[in-house]
């Protein structure tokens, strides 16, 4: 089925998760996380979008961003690009990093955008990872409460400060009392049930890659095309999947995959 075209935000504003295939950590280290803010920046060097929030995980990033110069399907192709270029050539593998296409929901109004910027936050606290989001090195909460001493110079806060006063200081009481807030409204994020099925996926996968000796990280790596056009086919008989989808957990190129179903 081809995918179906991104509804546009009236706002320009959008809630943007990147994930790791496979459900893959795509951050590593502490050196990975400051590479993707760098790249952030460097991708923002003429004002292609503004950044409102960030919050980067072991396994997936949510961003607040905002349309400018650039639609936000040519930033995020960016940002990923540069991203898998280097994490690829660093940990020396091939294949897709991300999984599918990145996410994104609109913001359409002033109270979903706030609830965003907190939702977003807390992610290290929904995870047990720290207790406060300020305690989190690895989003944009010390941006808002000024308490970076000016290293991220990525992040845009005062538009969302305004909202709560003009006094900067006002403002960032406010900003904190709400951000400690429960939130009712529901975000996207690393759903469960879809993970459950592709867990599966991936798990008959496996057992089929282990009747020939390998596992998914060798499979981009195969030689034998006879032997490879073989497990594609078997994996097309006894896994639901799309090329796309097959493509994702394989790390097999789509024309690769296409080309070998087609001769069968």
């Amino acid at each position: 089925m081809p995918r179906l075209p991104r509804v546009m935000a009236s706002t320009g504003i959008y809630h943007v998760m990147l994930r790791g295939v496979n459900r893959m950590d795509i951050f590593l280290d502490h050196d990975d996380k400051a590479k993707f803010l760098e790249i952030l920046g460097n991708v923002n060097s003429e004002g292609e979008y503004t950044l409102y929030g960030y919050c980067i995980m072991d396994n997936h990033v949510h961003l607040l961003i905002k349309e400018e110069r650039d639609p936000i399907s040519r930033t995020m192709k960016r940002i990923c690009i540069s991203y898998s270029y280097y994490f690829n050539k660093k940990y020396e593998r091939v294949g897709h990093l991300f999984q599918d296409r990145f996410r994104s929901e609109r913001i359409e109004s002033e109270d979903y955008l706030l609830a965003c910027i907190r939702y977003i936050h807390n992610n290290p606290v929904k995870a047990v990872l720290v207790k406060e989001p300020s305690d989190y090195e690895w989003s944009s909460y010390n941006a808002y409460i000024d308490k970076c001493n000016n290293e991220d110079e990525i992040t845009s806060t005062e538009f969302i400060l305004n909202i709560f006063s003009e006094n900067k200081a006002i403002a960032i009481k406010e900003f904190e009392k709400f951000s400690a807030l429960d939130c009712e409204k529901v975000f996207m994020d690393l759903e469960e049930k879809e993970e459950d099925i592709e867990k599966v996926q991936i798990e008959k996968i496996e057992q089929i890659l282990k009747r020939y000796r390998l596992t998914l990280e060798d499979l981009p790596e195969l030689k034998d095309k006879k032997i490879r056009t073989k497990i594609i086919r078997e994996i097309d008989a006894n896994v639901k999947l799309s090329t796309r989808q097959m493509s994702n957990i394989t790390g097999i190129s789509k024309d690769t995959i296409a080309r070998a179903l087609r001769d069968s």
